[in-house]
């Protein structure tokens, strides 16, 4: 999962040249007007996004390099936004890269550019930790996207998630010269840049290679020579009147966007939960101008598994590459660049970037743990292991075990989250919150869904019964279970409580949050976290002293060789919430699946026919989920949020296809369909 990040060397006129191809990203002397000339010009941008009638233009490049193209065509577009204020076009911007650059690499390479320096500070602060897989940044107040997929782009660009009409609008078709990196310039490029265009897509491309222009042409593109930059005669462009477009994934696993009527009337969204999933949603949705009415039960938001006061922010990671390890260290990545530009914002939360310590509290942990830095999957930057002296300089305990150290992660107070996150939505768009709102149903009335509620509280008789929406996003948490339309899910309900333990002597010096079995944190408004236990099956959310005594004992077992630890005391004050899971541990983010239907029409998946064969699987239309977070939301909440709204939006996905899948509402029916087992 970890990649190796390129070998440069900068000429005495400060052009990065890559050793390993013997090729320069650019000139410094005329890179920007290479890149004007080449990709905007000839892609016809300026003049095209003037007269763009969608919400979103897609730009596609194969080798992000410098991040120089991109620059350049950033700017374009913000001054195009300034010359356009009423104009509403956001840009996405998907590119590719190998072997990217180390920041420090970047920084220099991007210093000859100083008309850039604001667009290449904000670039240089969101980008990337080397981790194979698709990084999402935004820039210009969320109207320009840029997705930098790490990775071979042969395995890259199969991956891109497409609908039916297409999702590339402009290709730049970069990185080195096809002499020097003739691996990349491949039949199997022009075929996937076919696949995922859209009708009258264009493309540009500095070189003007006979094999580079047979290919395109056999992959469906009217290719012409055109005038080159600078000493180079000539250069290719083009289009693709109609793409032959071959889904990249199962039918059955699609992703549908919303479909709303074409009206002057504002699309109307309810999102059901006001946890941290219903509240990334609504962040999410915002962001793209949308606004939101966020219904739920309780008087204030916040108030189920997310109404702990303090919460462990890290990710779940495995020895091996798993999809569900995956999942977990971008979903981390994402959220920990989310959580720190809230605060930077100026939407604050309690928290602490003291860092996650994760013990080897046993000899097979403690080889698992060693394992998984040697298989070297990970970044340094996301987790490295520590011995023992380590281990007790971070956490500023006396610590007798090696272990994992994760720096980016912490705890936070999740209910102030959830309410930072409300506050930054509605100051982005329109979020009204709606509580002591009981949902009973979602059904079909007059074109719109129909969402109706039983009153709760003091003004539940003044209270509307019912509200119509054209999008409702089911948020439920542990309220799923009295969901109707998610009874066909597997989701299963889960107890856990955790102890509020007071601060004493052999807690004053914690520094880190302490990970074994359970979970210790440090200090915060004179209580320690520790956690936390899990009932299955067990709604309620009354204290119990057993379980107490459960989570106490847990402590003292897995630090049994630390004197301090086996000094903590509990007082008999904590909190028992609900959490709501998946078979697999992972969320169930998408459309809501009709399964009754779907069990129909997929029945014969056993006989392993190709995946594209199969019909596609039977969405109810307008309506998403974003549930069985589990005990993991405050890592997962905000990607899965982005994911779902770029789904409905109708835009790029910002992970591969194959976790794509693994996230599906419907994938426990597919598996059963495939194994025969109903």
């Amino acid at each position: 999962m970890t990649i190796k990040t390129a070998d440069i060397q900068f000429n005495s006129d400060g052009s990065p040249l890559a050793t390993d191809f013997d090729d320069i990203y650019f000139s410094a002397a005329g890179g920007v007007a290479e890149a004007e000339h080449v990709f905007l010009q000839n892609n016809q941008l300026l003049a095209r996004w003037s007269l763009w009638s969608k919400n979103t233009f897609v730009i596609a490049e194969t080798g992000f390099g410098t991040g120089l193209n991109f620059l350049v065509t950033l700017s374009a577009f913000s001054q195009f936004m300034q010359r356009n204020p009423l104009s509403q076009l956001t840009l996405h911007f998907v590119s590719t890269e190998k072997f990217p650059l180390n920041q420090q690499d970047l920084v220099q390479a991007l210093s000859t550019f100083v008309q850039y320096n604001h667009f290449a500070d904000e670039l240089i602060a969101q980008y990337p930790m080397p981790l194979n897989g698709c990084h999402r940044m935004t820039f210009c107040a969320n109207r320009v996207v840029l997705d930098l997929w790490l990775g071979d782009i042969h395995d890259s660009l199969p991956q891109i998630h497409t609908a039916e009409t297409g999702l590339v609008d402009a290709w730049y078709l970069d990185g080195f010269a096809p002499s020097k990196n003739p691996q990349m310039w491949s039949q199997a490029l022009f075929e996937q840049m076919a696949r995922l265009a859209t009708d009258n897509c264009t493309f540009a491309t500095f070189t003007a290679a006979g094999f580079v222009k047979r290919g395109l042409r056999e992959a469906g593109f009217t290719v012409e020579k055109r005038k080159g930059h600078g000493r180079k005669r000539d250069m290719l462009a083009g289009h693709i009147e109609r793409a032959e477009r071959h889904r990249g994934q199962a039918s059955y696993f699609q992703r549908s966007a919303a479909h709303i009527a074409d009206t002057a009337t504002p699309t109307k969204v309810v999102v059901i939960g006001a946890g941290i999933a219903g509240a990334s949603a609504a962040y999410a949705l915002a962001k793209r101008g949308i606004s939101c009415d966020v219904y739920f039960k309780d008087s204030t938001p916040g108030q189920g598994a997310s109404g702990n006061p303090q919460a462990g922010f890290y990710p779940q990671l495995n020895v091996d590459p798993s999809h569900s390890s995956q999942i977990n260290a971008h979903s981390f990545i994402y959220a920990a660049g989310l959580y720190r530009n809230l605060i930077n914002q100026g939407y604050d939360f309690a928290h602490q970037w003291c860092g996650v310590l994760q013990l080897g509290f046993k000899p097979p942990l403690a080889a698992r743990y060693a394992k998984l830095i040697d298989n070297d999957i990970w970044p340094h930057a996301l987790v490295r292991y520590v011995n023992q002296e380590q281990a007790t300089q971070i956490s500023h305990c006396d610590v007798p075990y090696s272990g994992l150290f994760m720096p980016l992660g912490g705890w936070i107070d999740p209910t102030q989250l959830v309410n930072a996150l409300f506050r930054a939505a509605n100051d982005l768009s329109q979020t009204t919150l709606h509580n002591n709102h009981a949902v009973t149903r979602v059904e079909r009335h007059n074109d719109q869904w129909q969402v109706n509620f039983a009153g709760v509280g003091e003004n539940s008789s003044s209270q509307p019964s019912s509200v119509n929406a054209d999008i409702v996003l089911y948020a439920t948490g542990a309220q799923s279970h009295s969901v109707s339309d998610l009874h066909p899910f597997p989701l299963r309900m889960v107890r856990g409580q955790v102890e509020a333990i007071p601060t004493q002597p052999a807690l004053t010096k914690l520094n880190t949050v302490l990970c074994h079995k359970g979970y210790l944190t440090p200090e915060y408004q004179g209580q320690h976290a520790l956690g936390s236990t899990y009932v299955k099956d067990d709604l309620a959310t009354d204290y119990r002293l057993e379980e107490q005594a459960k989570n106490l004992a847990t402590h003292y077992q897995s630090l049994a060789q630390c004197a301090w630890a086996q000094n903590v005391v509990g007082n008999g004050i904590g909190r028992a919430a609900v959490r709501c899971s998946s078979p697999d541990h992972l969320p169930l983010v998408g459309s809501l699946a009709n399964i009754a239907q779907q069990k129909i029409e997929l029945g014969d998946l056993y006989k392993a026919l190709p995946p594209t064969y199969y019909p596609q699987g039977s969405d109810v239309p307008n309506i998403y989920m974003l549930t069985g977070l589990g005990s993991r939301g405050l890592t997962t909440a905000p990607l899965m949020a982005e994911l779902l709204a770029s789904q409905i939006c109708g835009q790029p996905l910002p992970m591969p296809n194959d976790l794509l899948n693994t996230l599906n509402p419907n994938r426990f029916l597919i598996r059963q369909l495939i194994r025969r087992e109903i």
